[in-house]
């Protein structure tokens, strides 16, 4: 990589940090373009240059702070051929992003209902991961280790469990579980997910 691409990767990166901490504030309806370039120290035009809209900014914001480059780096290279150890290790990633990113989470879903930009892009991110464990699920079942059941519901479901219980834990202040070490709540989400669908 060059200087000049080095450059052009350290700008973007910088204006989706300052982007994210600025909406994560004040609201994606709030935030102007205009106030993410001068706390990002740069040009308006540049935003616009590297992004084209304010709405292809928050893509990229929920994108790159979302679980998805994670979980497809896992089901792409990380994967021990283990269904109860590869899901729970896809759980628990699932799961770290959901808690580290509450308060972003808690404001999406808040202005998603009233912007149609933020629930078209929001929705973006549960399709993307669900079509990646729907592959997974599909190759398990090929291999006569799953169920022959439909592979996308399979990933709704798994993907269902941490998320219901995510939202309701970290966005709700819901006392469902309390107490109960995370690492526990992940194993049992796990296996009651297998349970339902191993091959006997």
């Amino acid at each position: 990589m060059t200087d000049q691409q080095n450059t052009k990767e350290e700008t973007r990166v910088k204006i989706l940090t300052v982007a994210a901490e600025i909406i994560a504030d004040r609201g994606y309806a709030r935030t102007t373009t205009r106030s993410i370039a001068k706390a990002a120290g740069v040009n308006e035009v540049t935003i616009f240059r590297h992004f084209g809209s304010k709405r292809n900014l928050l893509y990229e914001i929920i994108h790159r702070f979302s679980a998805l480059p994670d979980l497809i780096n896992i089901i792409e290279s990380q994967l021990t051929g283990d269904i109860h150890r590869d899901l729970v290790h896809l759980g628990s990633v699932f799961f770290r992003v959901i808690t580290e990113r509450k308060e972003s989470l808690r404001l999406m879903l808040c202005e998603a209902r009233e912007l149609p930009d933020v629930r078209e892009v929001i929705v973006s991110v549960p399709d993307k991961l669900r079509k990646v464990l729907t592959s997974y699920f599909q190759k398990k079942i090929s291999e006569g280790q799953l169920r022959k059941m439909d592979p996308e519901l399979m990933a709704q479901a798994f993907l269902g469990m941490f998320f219901s219980y995510g939202i309701a834990r970290e966005i709700l202040d819901s006392s469902i579980a309390a107490g109960t070490p995370q690492d526990v709540i992940i194993n049992q989400f796990v296996d009651i997910f297998i349970n339902g669908t191993l091959e006997l």
